[in-house]
């Protein structure tokens, strides 16, 4: 499927401002030197709030710097799966960040618990500091649709248990690559026996390792995959599960119509 790219324009500046104002961001952004398309906008209220906004894609990252504030944690206050669900829902559709083509994807909620100023996953709420919830694009024609870490999805926000409305939302990742479903061609792909063995030689990338020195592959399967970079089609690839976790991915297209 082809995956259009929107072009810089002269008032892309300008509807990074609009936004950033909503959230509650002044409006004088400042250019990060590494990426000239990404803007640096500061809360004037709170020192520890921020939002990189790239003015081309319109992805962006909003941050509330925890690790800074002691007290944050103290509030317990932390949502339910359910209510952490409708909050984020609700927050995606008032901006209206919430893309069409993800509704009918599975949503994921995961408990947080802060230790040596990083959020780790914990298995209750009880025991919880945070909660993230992770919108992941649905199945394209019953085939899964994955990332380079498996369990984040491209759109995610972490809420904390403050009251406090700058200090609710931790994290705020909006990473969205259009596809156009009309745009799409057929090509030939590896034998999986072919793609085991490529991954064999080194081939492929490990997205996650085992616990152990040894791999074991459990199952294979096709799945279409959606990088947080910037990519001009979303393609096939062979998915590797094993033991331990072990995870890897092997581009799916045969190599003579790869360029």
């Amino acid at each position: 499927y082809f995956m259009p790219k929107t072009g810089s324009n002269l008032l892309a500046l300008s509807k990074a401002q609009a936004f950033g104002k909503r959230l509650g961001f002044g409006a004088t952004p400042v250019p990060e030197p590494s990426n000239k398309n990404v803007y640096r906008f500061d809360d004037p209220t709170s020192q520890l709030r921020h939002l990189w906004y790239d003015i081309v894609s319109t992805n962006f990252i909003m941050r509330y710097s925890y690790e800074q504030d002691a007290g944050l944690f103290l509030e317990r206050n932390v949502p339910t799966m359910v209510s952490a669900q409708q909050e984020t829902k609700n927050l995606l559709q008032t901006y209206a960040l919430y893309p069409t083509d993800f509704v009918g994807g599975s949503i994921k909620v995961t408990y947080l618990k802060v230790a040596e100023s990083k959020l780790s996953p914990v298995a209750s709420q009880t025991l919880a500091d945070a909660v993230r919830v992770d919108f992941f694009r649905p199945n394209i024609a019953s085939t899964p649709v994955v990332t380079s870490i498996p369990a984040e999805a491209p759109i995610s926000v972490t809420l904390s248990g403050s009251k406090n409305s700058k200090k609710r939302v931790l994290q705020f990742i909006y990473t969205y690559w259009a596809i156009d479903y009309q745009t799409s061609a057929t090509y030939s792909l590896k034998q999986s026996a072919y793609a085991w063995q490529e991954l064999q030689n080194g081939g492929g990338i490990i997205v996650r390792y085992p616990k152990g020195q040894v791999a074991t592959v459990r199952n294979v399967y096709l799945a279409y995959y959606d990088s947080f970079e910037p990519q001009t089609y979303l393609q096939p690839i062979f998915v590797f599960e094993g033991d331990d976790g072990f995870l890897a991915y092997v581009p799916a297209i045969d190599p003579e119509w790869v360029e």
